[in-house]
């Protein structure tokens, strides 16, 4: 994963919507897109993903922004409507953004009193909050899922004006609402969406519930629940269900026209995707499948006859079992290739892997799986104290290792079993309402250092040992300023008692530690330099310091200029602090930094990459290693092939400490 929010202790997130929060008539249209070479397309692709702005909601009643720069959900406000299920926005299937015009940057959230509530996103500068702009009228239970198209108003207003919301309701029930655009004199304020015009008018936007269509039941008492809702531009709805359920709806007439079973067991269908050309629905629900329901194409004579458009039945196409347990979400996105675009569907599942299928061939693609492994390692080592720091959501756990029974080198470098419960210490818990983002251990065990997305935490840590075996820690928690205690997005100690912090505002400072002060030392803020305040400008996640205490490198995951920075740091010979290089920008992503050896005159940084390849820099000359200049470019051709064709990139590098380049 390239970004990461660990959240707010308590508070699920039950849903997510992109804006693309483009205010202007700043991106091309589909036609314009196909005129562009390959690097313009990228170009405008990234520049729109940079505008794009991602929203959650919870069922505890919450509606909030999430910021991957900073770690932390921002803009958190009240529904009003108690809790909320689901969110819709008219900039999820690209819609909006590719048709050049202005995006209103609306977005719609399911409450449990069953009101839908549109809101306007704000200009995303810290303190302001969405706007609430309309609601529609209650259906009387909870809204479960939403599906929204946009109109084809004339105003220049994102496809607001026009547009059709579906609401699936807990009563069984699906409900349309229609947007009806008035334009009046002067300005009124009627909760209405208003929209200022240059003739003194304004546009009113009024939303009225025209269509109920009810799901059936089958006799049972409990009312059938709509848990995914997809709209389609001719009218047609999809809907998934608690009785297993994919069924196709007229959505002007609300007639159910055809039905799927999603599985044999009757569970529920919990997540509905569409390609774009409208042709494919996938689903997923309680069952490790996920399902390709398509429609069928139009006989050659059919395409041809402009007077008559016969009717396109859907059938059920293919299956695809990569799961092991329940498929909870479901998205397609695209990957821009020098062929151009890749649609890709996506699905996530209890079992934490994410698998990434092929949308346009479904049936005989094989899909690639990421597991949920953690991009920053969440454990930390004391090698003088020989104690094991892992960070949890909540706390940070301390485990002692014992001494290996022998000191031969091949033994040592084979793995040991060890029994958790034996090797268990003691857990710091961190009160907070936030969940923890990174911790640290000094080498020598005297300093852990934990942060959250509110606060950074010091603590001195003194053992207890009998005849040499640690049994109990005790830790006593030191006292921050002001500007020692910014969170972070990273941590590390050096051997002479600093502790550097990448905080989450860009700058990393470094800090004096001692048991009885803390003292601030110097703040680097040479790699913020052209770096925008934007949240998808990713924070420092990894900072490593070289043995000799020289070298600092700090790496974000990013692939343009500026991913890796390296300073320098002031030693018991001298030094001092300085900005040294900013490490050449790749085609790919940065994921993991690490210094070789013991440093001295030729230090060395190994920067991994996500295509599973890594450079070795000389430091001292500011370039690629002779190592590298011998391997050849792409170095992708010389490694081996076990490595690079693994679809996990590399996430952490490590090496012989008694090596030396």
């Amino acid at each position: 994963s390239v970004g990461t929010v660990p959240g707010v202790r308590g508070r699920d997130v039950d849903a997510l919507v992109w804006v693309c929060g483009k205010h202007g008539n700043e991106s091309a249209s589909g036609g314009d897109m196909m005129s562009l070479d390959y690097d313009d397309q990228s170009h405008l692709i990234r520049n729109a993903d940079e505008q794009r702005r991602l929203f959650g909601c919870s069922r505890d009643g919450t509606i909030f922004e999430l910021d991957f720069a900073k770690k932390r959900h921002k803009s958190v406000m009240g529904s009003g409507g108690g809790g909320v299920f689901c969110l819709a926005s008219l900039c999820s299937r690209g819609k909006c953004c590719c048709s050049g015009g202005k995006c209103g940057g609306y977005f719609a959230a399911g409450c449990e009193d069953g009101s839908v509530r549109i809101y306007r996103a704000s200009s995303g500068e810290e303190g302001s909050f969405p706007e609430l702009v309309s609601t529609l009228p209650s259906a009387g239970n909870a809204i479960l899922s939403i599906a929204w198209v946009a109109g084809q108003s004339s105003n220049d207003d994102g496809g607001m004006g026009g547009s059709v919301l579906f609401a699936g309701v807990a009563d069984g029930t699906i409900r349309r609402y229609d947007c009806n655009t008035s334009r009046v004199l002067g300005a009124i304020s009627t909760g209405s969406v208003l929209n200022s015009s240059k003739d003194s008018t304004s546009v009113s936007y009024r939303w009225n519930s025209t269509l109920r269509m009810t799901v059936e039941n089958r006799g049972l008492q409990e009312a059938t629940k709509v848990w995914a809702l997809a709209a389609l531009s001719d009218g047609t709805v999809v809907s998934g269900d608690s009785l297993g359920h994919v069924q196709i709806w007229d959505g002007m007439s609300g007639t159910m026209t055809q039905t799927f079973d999603h599985n044999e067991s009757g569970a529920d269908v919990l997540c509905l995707a569409v390609s774009d050309d409208e042709n494919k629905i996938f689903a997923g629900g309680i069952d490790p499948r996920v399902q390709c329901i398509q429609r069928q194409c139009l006989p050659p004579s059919s395409s041809n006859n402009q007077e008559s458009s016969p009717v396109r039945k859907w059938i059920n196409a293919q299956a695809n079992r990569k799961h092991t347990h329940d498929v909870k979400a479901l998205a397609i996105c695209h990957k821009a290739t020098s062929q151009g675009s890749n649609e890709l569907l996506v699905s996530g599942s209890v079992d934490t892997r994410i698998c990434m299928y092929s949308a346009g061939d479904f049936r005989s693609s094989r899909p690639k799986i990421w597991y949920n492994w953690p991009s920053v390692s969440p454990v930390s080592i004391s090698r003088k104290q020989r104690v094991l720091a892992v960070t949890r959501d909540d706390r940070v756990d301390l485990y002692r290792l014992e001494a290996p029974p022998s000191v031969n080198s091949v033994t040592n470098m084979r793995p040991e079993a060890r029994d958790e419960t034996k090797c268990f210490l003691k857990s710091l818990h961190i009160k907070s309402s936030f969940n923890l983002v990174c911790s640290t251990i000094s080498d020598d065990g005297a300093f852990l250092a934990v942060s959250d997305a509110s606060s950074l935490y010091l603590f001195s840590l003194e053992f207890d040992d009998e005849n040499g075996v640690i049994d109990d820690v005790r830790p006593s928690k030191i006292n921050l300023s002001g500007k020692c205690k910014q969170p972070c997005t990273a941590l590390r100690f050096d051997a002479l008692g600093r502790l550097i912090c990448a905080t989450v505002d860009g700058p990393i400072i470094s800090l004096q530690v001692s048991p009885d002060e803390v003292s601030l030392e110097h703040v680097f803020k040479e790699h913020t330099s052209g770096v925008s305040a934007s949240s998808h400008h990713f924070p420092v996640s990894s900072l490593d310091v070289s043995v000799d205490g020289k070298w600092l490198a700090a790496g974000r995951f990013a692939s343009g200029k500026g991913a890796v920075h390296v300073f320098t740091l002031p030693t018991k010979e001298g030094g001092q602090y300085q900005h040294w290089w900013s490490v050449p920008e790749m085609e790919v992503p940065t994921t993991s930094i690490k210094f070789l050896g013991r440093g001295g005159a030729e230090s060395s940084l190994c920067v991994g990459y996500s295509s599973n390849a890594f450079n070795i820099f000389n430091l001292e000359s500011r370039s690629l290693s002779q190592w590298n200049t011998d391997m050849g470019f792409p170095l992708v051709k010389s490694l081996p092939r076990e490595l690079t064709s693994r679809s996990e990139p590399v996430t952490r590098i490590i090496c012989n400490p008694s090596f030396r380049p």
